[in-house]
């Protein structure tokens, strides 16, 4: 349990990998998860230097972790009672205050490259078969997203769950802010359990404030984390304070997630329930402002 804020100046990257939950990480997997994130913020920083947008830079990022099977999301995703894993992603640009996302997804591995396609689209939250439809028409490749520790963690932890969840933020050199979420589920959930990620719940950016949630959906969504987040700063309320109040809450109410957020003027903040969450924070005038520590975690 932790809240962190500070400052960055200029171009601004936050990522998490998940607050786990009842499903926390290990000192070692807590470690390895930190140092991915490092890498991934690392060559984000690169392609936002050069120019690239934001929006596919935040994909870029999100990419990186479905496909990195310690992450739930994409490849080795949580499987559902019905052991499909089913994977939700969404992405939100503050400067048109745009949302967009998809539900649900099968056989696809990376979700947050539907997400991204749909900013532009008329219909911008698809579940199935929509889903299934756009990837083929984007020519994504059909691909099993079941890793054999996953399947073992499954037929042996039947009625257990988890929750990690991976986020991006960007803040660019103009100060657009663009957030997205990608995740795999909580794992054993009914199957057609819609996650908090793809709602505003989960995953809201506008031009005053981005947030990025993870942990017990359900909580996540019964507490509007993101929007209220937002709301608050939008309303005036610094983001440490509006951070701060809604972390109070949580604790209050005995809620297990977490999330990352930032603001156009360069403020962020991290903070989580839950034994720990796995985050990164680089700027490009600082380098690494933040990162996940395993002290003091169970082992």
């Amino acid at each position: 349990m932790s809240i962190l804020n500070g400052k960055a100046q200029g171009i601004t990257v936050l990522l998490h990998g998940g607050a786990g939950g009842q499903d926390p990480k290990t000192p070692t997997a807590l470690a390895t998860a930190t140092a991915a994130l490092r890498r991934i913020s690392e060559q984000a920083m690169k392609k936002l230097l050069a120019g690239a947008d934001a929006l596919d830079v935040a994909v870029f990022c999100l990419q990186s972790m479905e496909d990195d099977p310690q992450f739930n999301a994409g490849l080795g995703s949580a499987l559902q009672a019905d052991g499909v894993p089913r994977l939700t992603a969404a992405m939100m640009n503050g400067a048109t205050q745009t949302f967009s996302g998809v539900i649900g997804a099968t056989n696809v591995s990376h979700p947050s490259v539907l997400a991204r396609h749909l900013q532009n689209a008329s219909s911008r939250v698809l579940s199935s078969p929509g889903v299934e439809h756009l990837a083929r028409e984007l020519k994504q490749p059909v691909v099993s997203l079941l890793t054999q520790e996953r399947l073992q963690r499954w037929v042996e932890k039947a009625g257990e769950s988890c929750c990690d969840t991976v986020g991006c933020l960007i803040v660019s050199a103009t100060g657009q802010l663009v957030a997205g979420t990608s995740t795999g589920g909580r794992g054993f959930e009914m199957p057609g359990r819609v996650s908090d990620s793809a709602t505003v719940a989960g995953t809201y950016c506008s031009s005053s404030a981005a947030i990025s949630a993870t942990g017990i959906g359900e909580q996540i969504v019964d507490d509007a984390v993101a929007a209220r987040i937002e709301t608050r700063r939008r309303d005036g309320l610094p983001l440490a304070k509006a951070s701060q109040k809604t972390y109070e809450e949580a604790m209050s109410r005995g809620r297990s997630y977490g999330w990352i957020a930032a603001d156009s003027d360069g403020h962020w903040s991290v903070a989580y329930t839950t034994p720990a969450m796995s985050y990164v924070v680089r700027s490009a005038t600082d380098g690494e402002i933040a990162a996940s520590l395993a002290q003091g975690l169970p082992t």
